[in-house]
């Protein structure tokens, strides 16, 4: 049985050259802004209750578009536990293959799901994320950051980084002009700011890094659980995606991939 999702995902991280554990952005390119939480790191495939999205995000949240069980489709596509893209400023990996932390998946449909965790090291479920040998890391990472615009359009309609940027701008600085509250102000000054230089500086990351991807492919061979379908929760499940479409000041990204899990003996 394949199941097929897609759709945008949140991510508050600090990036490059601040460390992997700051808060608020320093000398990266992206920032926590005025009024806002700290970054948490944590890739959000649904939107979470209390939590802050910015003006002029798209809809978030995964969401199945095909399956061979009818069932599953519009359905939900979840990542439990809190996972984080874990790189931490090149100790881990390289950029671009970097694994996630944990990774628990779990689809629901109508009246069906299915749940399974990858571990790193199947050997050892529990071993931590820093005793991990580095073999097993790279199985379950990325496999390099590709530029691909043509699949970033095709999933997103996104053909023109720039342009987005550039309307971003414009619209945020309408926001400014009807804003009086000063912590509102004071975030869209900061986000006006990030886009300026972007426009002004079109092969910076804040306007590339919108078509590039990572792709992961990997088998979840932990835990298993399915809930009104018949499949096989003994042998491995196959998950293949790619996130991209990455917008640093949207602090969100594009999930596009498929489950592969086999039918009940």
């Amino acid at each position: 049985m394949i199941v097929a999702f897609e759709g945008w995902c949140s991510l508050r991280l600090p990036t490059d050259p601040d460390p992997s554990d700051e808060p608020r952005g320093i000398s990266g390119y992206t920032f926590a802004f005025a009024g806002e939480p700290d970054f948490d790191r944590v890739l959000n495939l649904q939107p979470r209750a209390g939590a802050t999205y910015r003006s002029h995000s798209p809809q978030l949240g995964v969401t199945v578009r095909q399956s061979d069980d009818p069932r599953f489709v519009g359905g939900t596509v979840d990542l439990l536990g809190d996972p984080i893209i874990e790189n931490r400023n090149w100790t881990l990996t390289l950029p671009g293959f970097e694994p996630i932390v944990p990774f628990h998946l779990r689809i629901e449909g109508d009246g069906v799901a299915l749940e399974r965790v990858a571990p790193l090291n199947p050997a050892d479920p529990t071993q931590a994320l820093w005793e991990v040998p580095q073999d097993l890391l790279e199985n379950q990472g990325a496999r390099g950051m590709e530029y691909e615009p043509a699949t970033i359009g095709d999933a997103t309609g996104i053909w023109d980084p720039l342009a987005v940027v550039t309307e971003r701008l414009a619209a945020l600085q309408q926001d400014l002009q009807h804003t009086s509250d000063p912590v509102a102000r004071t975030a869209l000054e900061g986000r006006i700011a990030e886009l300026e230089y972007a426009v002004a500086n079109p092969g910076d990351r804040r306007v590339l890094a919108r078509n590039f991807v990572e792709r992961f492919g990997f088998e979840l061979t932990g835990k298993a659980k399915a809930e009104g379908v018949a499949v096989d929760t003994e042998q491995p499940w196959r998950v293949d995606f790619w996130l991209g479409a990455w917008d640093p000041d949207l602090l969100c990204l594009y999930m596009k991939g498929a489950l592969n899990v086999p039918n009940a003996s």
